[in-house]
C-alpha cells in the first residue's frame, strides 16, 4: 500500500499546486452542519489559501500537510489517508480529465474507475469519479477554479477501512473548498 502513497506523492509533486499558505485573516466558518449528526462533534481545523487558483482549502484539526511551490499533500493524523491537491492548467474540465487519465494510466496499475459525475462545489463547476486500484479505494475530483484555464485536481487513495474511518473528514474537506474573493 505504501508504494501507492509514494506514487501519489510523486504525481502531486510532478503537477502543480503552489502558493498554499495559512490564511492571513480568519477564514469564514467552514460548513460543518452537513458532516455532523446529533451525537458527533463537528469537524474543525485550519483553512489554507491557494492564491494562484483563488481557492481556499479547509483541513481537519490534527491533519498535517506538505506544500511547496508545486504541490500540497494533506495527511490524516495517523498517516493512513492522504489527499492531494494539484493545480492543472486546462481550458475545461474535459481537458483536465484527459491529462489526469494520461498520468494515471502510465503510473497506476489495475485502475478501475466508475462513471464521472458533475457537481457544483460552492459555486464552482466540478466533476468527481470513484474507483479502485489494487485493493485501494480511489476518489478523484476536478474543480474549475475562479482563475481562467486553471483546474484543481483532488485525489485520495486509501485502504477501504481508512476511508471509512475518515469519511466525515473527507466530506469536510470537499464541502469546504471555496473560491477566494
Amino acid at each position: 500500500m505504501s508504494k501507492y502513497f509514494s506514487l501519489v506523492a510523486i504525481l502531486a509533486v510532478a503537477l502543480l499546486l503552489g502558493g498554499c499558505k495559512k490564511a492571513e485573516k480568519p477564514a469564514e466558518a467552514p460548513k460543518t452542519d452537513s458532516v455532523t449528526t446529533q451525537t458527533e462533534t463537528p469537524v474543525s481545523g485550519e483553512t489554507f489559501t491557494n492564491e494562484a487558483a483563488k481557492v481556499s482549502i479547509a483541513l481537519p484539526e490534527g491533519w498535517y500537510y506538505e506544500a511547496d511551490e508545486t504541490s500540497m499533500i494533506a495527511h490524516s493524523a495517523d498517516s493512513s489517508l492522504a489527499v492531494n491537491f494539484i493545480i492543472l492548467k486546462a481550458e475545461e474540465l474535459d481537458a483536465a480529465m484527459a491529462e489526469v487519465d494520461k498520468s494515471l494510466a502510465a503510473d497506476v496499475k489495475n485502475l478501475k474507475m466508475g462513471e464521472a459525475k458533475d457537481e457544483e462545489i460552492n459555486g464552482m463547476k466540478g466533476r468527481y469519479i470513484e474507483g479502485t486500484a489494487d485493493g485501494l479505494e480511489v476518489y478523484m475530483g476536478l474543480i474549475d477554479t475562479p482563475v481562467a484555464n486553471t483546474t484543481l485536481f483532488i485525489n485520495a487513495f486509501a485502504a477501504p477501512e481508512a476511508l471509512k474511518k475518515y469519511e466525515k473528514e473527507l466530506e469536510y474537506i470537499f464541502k469546504n473548498i471555496k473560491p477566494v474573493k
